[in-house]
């Protein structure tokens, strides 16, 4: 650590916080215009131009706060969560209560406290402060060599892929190259920004210089394409949860996090409970029957009919639901051809309509 600087966890909570609101902020003033594009209203060029710039201002006063003055007070496994925590609950005011441009029901407000709650225990059972470290003893040993390089590869392999042929995807393989150009830069990013005080010598100190301003880049650059190109209420818990994951990791495998943690359990525990608090905020849950493509088998044998006599189907009426308000709104009226007095016609749209709400009632 350099002479004379002393580290304090609370300036690295509060500077890691700032950053995250920042990148909410950036995210909102080009989702707004994007949004008033696709209900038909033209947007000036003058007012695109005004947007970015906001985009990639606000991009590096956060970068400056919580990507490389944070790390100097604290573990990067510690900046990373309080980060987006920031970010979730920032999301979640900005996105859903004040702009309108998501929906939050009430199970993916649980799951952004259960985040901020995982990462409050975080502080209580995760590394401490470590002072006496040199970066060239770090990163002496393989396997801290193997984990940078295998995260700088995915870095530079991600971004080609994103910045030549994102747009050809569907939607999950965009938020998958999206989640590890972000992730991995993201990483690299701390960890160089907080090597810059352990004494490095001048040939690292450039590499990093040059590996902090080239992952600054492709963050930012990430965020600009994630605006447009995936949905805000699914990718941004996901993201959140990869980064912290990541960090603790290379906490680990790097910065030698495992000897001051002070519990193994409860760092683990408190790592489950991020992925269970993202699973609640993904607007298509991963997890249970929500999955579309994967659960509607599992649901509909979990509510089979016995009948005691007749043999229709009594499913072939009932429509998929993928989400979609138009959906909700198909008239279902195949077999009134066959129905012979109102009154049957009345109790068979009743009937269809009840198991309707039913199997709605596990989504």
């Amino acid at each position: 650590m350099a002479p004379h600087f002393t580290q304090s966890l609370p300036m690295c909570y509060g500077l890691s916080a700032i950053g995250g609101i920042l990148e909410v902020g950036s995210i909102a003033v080009l989702a707004v215009p994007d949004a008033r594009e696709k209900e038909g209203t033209p947007i000036p060029t003058w007012l695109s131009m005004v947007t970015l710039a906001s985009n990639v201002s606000m991009q590096l006063i956060g970068s400056l706060s919580s990507n490389l003055i944070a790390p100097w007070f604290g573990p990067v496994s510690v900046v990373a969560p309080i980060y987006f925590s920031a970010t979730l609950v920032f999301n979640l005011i900005i996105f859903g209560f004040i702009l309108g441009l998501e929906f939050f029901d009430r199970i993916m407000i649980v799951g952004t406290y259960v985040i901020a709650i995982g990462t409050v225990l975080l502080q209580v059972v995760g590394p401490g402060i470590q002072n006496g470290q040199d970066i060239g003893e770090l990163l002496g040993h393989s396997y801290a060599q193997s984990w940078f390089l295998f995260l700088l590869v995915s870095m530079v392999v991600s971004t080609i892929i994103m910045v030549t042929s994102i747009k050809k995807y569907g939607e999950y393989k965009r938020i998958a190259i999206l989640l590890i150009a972000r992730s991995t830069s993201y990483t690299l990013n701390l960890t160089v920004s907080r090597a810059f005080l352990l004494n490095p010598d001048h040939f690292v100190l450039i590499s990093f210089i040059v590996i902090k301003v080239v992952s600054g880049a492709i963050y930012t650059y990430a965020i600009v394409v994630q605006s447009t190109a995936v949905k805000q209420a699914k990718f941004i818990p996901l993201n959140a949860t990869t980064i912290i994951l990541l960090n603790a990791i290379t906490g680990v495998i790097i910065w030698e996090d495992w000897r001051v943690i002070s519990s193994w359990v409860g760092y683990v525990c408190v790592f489950l409970l991020l992925a269970l608090g993202c699973d609640l905020l993904l607007s298509a849950n991963l997890l249970t029957n929500d999955n579309a493509e994967l659960g509607r088998a599992k649901l509909m044998r979990r509510f089979q009919l016995e009948r005691s006599s007749g043999s229709r189907n009594l499913y072939s009426d009932i429509a998929d639901y993928e989400g979609e308000v138009e959906n909700q709104n198909i008239a279902v009226n195949k077999d009134a051809d066959l129905l012979t007095s109102a009154d049957t016609q009345r109790k068979e749209t009743t009937r269809r309509i009840a198991w309707k709400e039913v199997l709605a009632t596990g989504k």
